[in-house]
């Protein structure tokens, strides 16, 4: 799973843009909230997360956390 994130351009350009705010200083406490929930609508937005959580625990049939499943349902 940890591959499969960091192979993804835009969920490694926010965890970089996130680990070097908080290592430099320079993101206070609320913008770093701000930019984990932007990395939380990232990964929701793409399969990697649902096809990860269908592969280790049941989903509801009316989930609809990700995107693509609310379009399955």
């Amino acid at each position: 799973m940890v591959k499969q994130l960091e192979a993804s351009p835009s969920v490694q350009a926010l965890v970089d843009e996130i680990a070097e705010g908080i290592a430099a200083d320079k993101t206070s406490p609320f913008d770093a909230m701000l930019q984990f929930c932007k990395l939380c609508e990232v990964l929701r937005s793409g399969d990697l997360i649902c096809n990860w959580h269908k592969g280790y625990l049941a989903v509801p049939e009316a989930c609809d956390v990700c995107p693509s499943a609310v379009k399955k349902n």
